[in-house]
């Protein structure tokens, strides 16, 4: 996030706050902003609220009783929303903060500039708050992916369970053990110690309920768990054939629980994922 508290007369700025790494410089981007402010009044008679430049996602809110401008950049992946009511509450708490000092420069905003500086650790202390808030969200999304993946693998197991004779489980159960291996070999995968965590025998199946949600690259486990996913039901598909598989998964009911949970799957951006796998597509 980039912040601009800005004289939206003027252009001037009041403060600058950035917690991204950018080689902009803030006093020219401050004139920028001011500058396209005043178009957007001139030709649409409206301010601008939120566009997308540069890589970023930008927010304006305009205050003309106090004359004051608070513009607010994130990345594209930030919702408007969250950055709309992020910039809002620097807004409220800046005229609540200064109001006093605007009123005594009588309704004006020159003069020293240092005045506002203290500012500067009201809005750290705001972001580090918005900071923890969003690694609880993290962590709350990666523990329902690993929830998702653990039960697909215990369905999978029913299957092998209820559905196959000796012969044919065990030679599912050898290539998948083959292929895990193979995985924790390849360079992508190789001294990555979370998933040391993610572990398989042919006789207790898949166990991912071990890995440390706060400590682990989601990123990471999450491409191994789709790459071992997809090698199982490759599996089973080569060992029983497309056409049992397709009964199997019905039976099991693995398109009753993907179906039956489709909200949070496209939520967790499973859903499509599981579908194209699932139907053998």
């Amino acid at each position: 996030m980039i912040l601009w508290i800005l004289n939206s007369d003027s252009g001037i700025k009041l403060l600058y706050k950035s917690f991204l790494k950018t080689d902009a410089d803030e006093d020219i981007v401050s004139g920028f902003l001011t500058a396209f402010h005043h178009f957007s009044m001139e030709e649409f008679h409206q301010s601008l609220e939120s566009i997308e430049m540069g890589g970023l996602r930008w927010i304006y809110i305009l205050e003309p009783k106090f004359k004051l401008l608070f513009v607010a950049a994130g990345i594209k992946s930030t919702k408007t929303e969250i950055l709309m009511g992020r910039l809002n509450v620097i807004k409220e708490s800046f005229i609540k903060e200064f109001k006093p000092v605007w009123i005594k420069k009588g309704h004006s905003w020159n003069g020293n500039m240092n005045v506002y500086l203290p500012f500067l650790k009201v809005i750290e202390d705001y972001y580090g708050q918005w900071e923890e808030v969003e690694s609880i969200n993290q962590v709350a999304d990666f523990f329902d992916i690993l929830g998702v993946f653990q039960q697909i693998f215990i369905i999978l197991r029913s299957i092998l369970e209820n559905k196959m004779y000796n012969k044919s489980k065990n030679i599912v159960l050898q290539k998948i053990e083959k292929v895990f291996k193979q995985f924790r070999e390849q360079e992508k995968f190789k001294n990555q110690p979370e998933l040391e965590n993610i572990t398989y025998s042919k006789e207790n199946w898949f166990n991912i309920i071990d890995i440390s949600l706060l400590k682990s690259e989601k990123d990471i486990v999450i491409k191994f768990l789709k790459s071992i996913l997809t090698e199982v039901v490759k599996t089973l598909k080569e060992v029983k054939g497309k056409n049992l598989c397709l009964k199997y998964f019905s039976e099991e009911r693995v398109y009753t629980y993907i179906f039956n949970n489709m909200d949070l799957l496209k939520d967790l951006k499973l859903d499509m994922f599981l579908l194209e796998l699932f139907l053998l597509i």
